[in-house]
């Protein structure tokens, strides 16, 4: 008795004990924390939809991204389910086995299972992600793809645009036919506009279709390439073409009619029929619309033509790749059969006099060379070249511009945005190409060794054609003649870039309508250039003078480049010889360009096919001008054209040396610039006549420019003064000189020197 009650005593001490050792344990300053995670409002399970694996395979991490009910990811605990573990496993860091893991927690060997389907959440309190589906298949070696049986083939080897075609796509695995196993396909298009596919998904079904087809839509003219893809195999290339565009006709809105008589601040709607190559229309293509004189006459997208100032110019919606006929080689441009000529009269007129509406600005600057053949401004010490603007047609004479090198050009591209000068010499690569942003007052950028002088601006104002010497050439003393043109350089005016090609002795240039291609006379060579395709080059058999596209974008014409032609013609798509007649004139023609508008009175050149459109060309051949018409038949890369005979018109003013063709925007007049004598030529084209505008004091004209409404030419001249001369009443009615100051150093259009500089650079922006 008394030891069972010593043992109940120390019992109850060791309790107590415990007791307070517990409590005073649970007052020490380190007590146990319990972390509460946030429950998300939903989890984004990656990837989604559906995922394909090979049986026994272990390459496949799941990702889960909880979400708070503002679509913040945050953090809380996940787990990944599996519906079926015989099938797929989840590790817990997200990792799948096609069949079973040897550890959850620390996932080492993956035993393969059967082939099937399984679904994968993550889930978290009691939130879960939307399903991922798995399928677990033997491996496919290859997927090949075929036409789904039943289906009428196209006719020829293309789709019509809107065509519809179904693929299908097989599934092997040792010769076996798993398709059934592996779930859905990846279908893709290289060049995603030519073809639109649309696939079945096991949650968007496709009427017709089953899982691993595809319905392909033709769409945007050109090939692709069609692939489809599973479990990281992917099948051959199945090539897919919608049929190209053949031909492009142009037609005002509502009408037949292919020119266009407005007034300033008004416009037309304009319209294209295009046929594919199996004779079909089709509509809602990309065209590529373009405008000759986009300072006169704009045109958007849509084709709608609008009209700022008197003047004028053609119109033309072409299908260019890479926006159309995507992905042929060699390229394929089409162009219409006509351009739209577009013809702009003043806002205002009366019956007696013409109210302009024109107020364009002249710049002029001079290459530096005084009438001493020893002093050029790019070489004397101190000297600084001038750019003079004129404004009209009030003529106020603004502020000069000093440039940072003396220019040997000044060409403004057909926006009126920005004019570009070259200069023959970079200086060991202190100067080039001159940039100039008009605005008040000019700005000027300068690209330092990019040397040559300005052939041509592109018309989207993107390309600038420069022909000179190497950037290293330097002068020769005691001469002011220019070095040899050894290269090329296209110059790039959105990156500021410039590509140099070996092409010597460039001494004209031209851009298609759409500004794809570039053709570049040299010598006997005529070089094709496009950003697009490497540089071609046509074998002459004799020296070519001048290249003028035609209106509405088909051919080049070139300046001799042929012992038996005085004029040939160059397809832009096919570059082949277009004329299958020979042009006869006087002689090679100095300059020539291809009309916007057909002129009267002309013989009709031979039918070719079902060709309705002509196009006339004018040229300059000492004592006259000459005028022919070509057809051209109406569809195709490489239509061909037939000269008929040309005419020719003697300018009654004797034997003279042209130095300058301009022909007005409303393709109305032309003015031939000549060095021998103190007048400007004189061609009416309409009415096919001749006459001269004599120079004041009987100056000689070096370079001129003519206002966009044709009244105004403004001509920089021997004498050192810009002559404007009214083109409506055939006089030089006011000149403007540049003053000289010895004590200032100020001479004419150049400053720091003594010797004058006079003007010989001379362009209007639009």
């Amino acid at each position: 008795m008394g030891r069972s009650s010593a043992m109940v005593r120390l019992g109850f001490f060791f309790i107590v004990v415990s007791l307070v050792a517990a409590l005073t344990g649970c007052s020490s300053s380190s007590p146990t924390t319990n972390t509460t995670f946030p429950v998300p409002a939903n989890i984004v399970l990656t990837p989604a939809n559906t995922v394909s694996l090979d049986v026994g395979s272990a390459n496949q991490t799941f990702t889960a991204s909880p979400r708070n009910s503002k679509n913040t990811t945050i953090t809380t605990p996940v787990t990944f389910l599996s519906s079926n573990t015989a099938i797929l496993t989840i590790a817990s860091n997200g990792l799948a086995c096609a069949g079973t893991w040897d550890s959850i927690t620390t996932p080492q060997i993956c035993t393969p299972g059967p082939i099937g389907v399984a679904q994968v959440t993550a889930t978290s309190h009691g939130i879960s992600s939307p399903p991922t589906t798995v399928y677990v298949h033997q491996h496919i070696d290859k997927i090949v793809v075929s036409a789904v049986p039943g289906q009428t083939p196209p006719v020829g080897p293309c789709f019509s645009k809107g065509q519809v075609f179904d693929y299908q796509a097989t599934a092997l695995s040792r010769g076996l036919d798993i398709t059934g196993s592996v779930g859905p396909f990846v279908w893709q298009s290289i060049n995603t506009n030519v073809a639109t596919l649309t696939a079945p998904t096991v949650s968007t079904p496709v009427t017709g279709l089953v899982v691993g087809q595809v319905e392909v839509i033709a769409n945007v003219p050109g090939v692709t390439s069609l692939f489809v893809s599973n479990s990281n195999v992917t099948s051959q290339p199945q090539d897919f073409t919608t049929c190209a565009v053949q031909s492009i006709s142009l037609a005002v809105a509502d009408s037949t009619l292919t020119s266009i008589n407005v007034t300033s601040g008004s416009g037309k709607t304009l319209t294209a029929t295009v046929l594919d190559t199996q004779g079909n229309t089709i509509t809602g293509l990309p065209l590529t619309w373009s405008s000759s004189n986009p300072s006169t006459v704009t045109v958007s997208t849509e084709g709608v033509v609008s009209t700022s100032q008197a003047g004028g110019g053609s119109v033309v919606a072409s299908c260019t790749p890479s926006t159309c006929n995507i992905g042929l080689m060699p390229l394929l441009p089409i162009y219409p059969e006509s351009a739209i000529n577009v013809v702009v009269a003043p806002a205002s007129t009366t019956t007696t006099t013409t109210t302009s509406t024109t107020t364009p600005t002249v710049y002029v600057s001079s290459t530096g060379i005084s009438p001493t053949p020893a002093d050029n401004c790019a070489t004397a010490t101190g000297c600084t070249s001038l750019l003079i603007p004129i404004a009209s047609p009030n003529n106020t004479v603004g502020s000069p511009l000093g440039l940072p090198a003396t220019p040997n050009s000044l060409v403004f591209d057909r926006q009126g945005a920005k004019a570009y000068m070259g200069t023959d010499f970079s200086f060991f690569g202190s100067r080039g190409l001159m940039e100039v942003a008009v605005a008040t007052p000019p700005t000027i950028t300068q690209f330092k060794s990019v040397t040559g002088k300005v052939l041509t601006v592109s018309p989207d104002g993107k390309k600038v054609i420069l022909s000179g010497a190497d950037p290293n050439a330097v002068p020769v003393p005691g001469s002011n003649a220019p070095p040899p043109a050894t290269q090329v350089i296209i110059f790039d005016t959105t990156g500021g870039t410039g590509t140099t090609l070996s092409i010597a002795g460039a001494t004209a240039a031209d851009f298609s309508p759409d500004s794809l291609k570039a053709f570049i006379a040299a010598g006997s060579s005529l070089y094709v250039w496009s950003a697009q395709d490497s540089l071609k080059k046509i074998s002459l058999t004799a020296p070519a003078n001048a290249v003028s596209y035609s209106s509405e974008g088909a051919f080049a014409f070139v300046s001799g480049g042929s012992t038996t032609s005085a004029v040939t013609a160059w397809s832009t798509c096919g570059l082949t010889s277009a004329l299958s007649t020979n042009v006869v004139l006087p002689a090679t023609p100095s300059f020539l360009e291809a009309l916007g508008a057909d002129a009267p009175n002309l013989a009709a050149p031979p039918t070719l096919g079902t060709a309705t459109t002509t196009t006339s060309v004018l040229a300059v051949d000492s004592p006259g001008v000459d005028l022919f018409r070509v057809s051209r038949a109406p569809e195709g890369c490489s239509p061909t054209a037939s000269s008929g005979t040309a005419t020719s018109f003697n300018l009654g003013q004797g034997s003279f040396v042209p130095t300058q063709l301009i022909v007005s925007q409303d393709g109305s007049t032309a003015y031939v610039i000549v060095n021998d004598r103190g007048a400007v030529l004189v061609f009416n084209i309409f009415n096919q006549t001749s006459s001269a505008i004599p120079m004041s004091g009987g100056a000689i004209p070096i370079r001129a420019a003519l206002t966009p409404d044709g009244t105004r030419l403004y001509i920089a001249a021997t004498d050192g003064q810009v002559h404007i001369l009214d083109t409506q009443s055939s006089a030089d009615i006011q000149q403007i000189s540049f003053p000289t100051d010895a004590t200032t150093l100020l001479s004419g259009l150049c400053s720091g020197v003594t010797f004058t500089c006079n003007p010989d650079l001379i362009a209007i922006k639009p």
